[in-house]
């Protein structure tokens, strides 16, 4: 996992895309804290944020295996 630190945003969706879940798994755990952070922040409800949290990952792994993520931007902006 160390070695995935170190890769970028794109790398690491290009790596998810093709196969290797491990790409996904580091771009999780690189931001499931600011994206949930977000979200908690505009529902005041952990519940409520805790179920929207787990849409968003589900519709970026949709978007994300059906080719339709847009490299232009960066992957945070775009998945909150």
């Amino acid at each position: 996992m160390r070695l995935l630190k170190s890769k970028s945003d794109q790398e690491l969706i290009q790596m998810y895309v093709g196969g290797q879940e491990s790409g996904l798994e580091a771009l999780l755990n690189r931001y499931k804290s600011k994206i949930y952070t977000s979200i908690y922040m505009k529902v005041k409800d952990e519940y409520l944020a805790e179920d929207i949290f787990q849409e968003t990952f589900i519709k970026i792994i949709n978007t994300l295996k059906s080719g339709k993520y847009n490299e232009e931007g960066k992957f945070l902006p775009w998945a909150i």
